[in-house]
């Protein structure tokens, strides 16, 4: 199953291999990396939020840091 994902202008998208087969998530510690925030005190669940926002960003509907 294909999933249309955002623009990752942030850069927070990675690959790990398992199994043979190649899995991406949108890293918390590469948006931290990359200067969108502090997340190290979030609880779990918007951890989880937080993700998702990360992987349908679109480069303008979604919240920004300028917002």
């Amino acid at each position: 199953m294909t999933i249309i994902v955002g623009k990752d202008s942030s850069n927070t998208r990675k690959t790990i291999k398992s199994g043979g087969r190649s899995i991406s998530f949108y890293s918390i510690p590469a948006a931290q990396a990359a200067g969108l925030g502090d997340f190290s005190r979030l609880p779990a669940a918007l951890k989880v939020v937080l993700e998702n926002m990360l992987r349908f960003e679109d480069g303008g509907r979604t919240v920004s840091v300028d917002d």
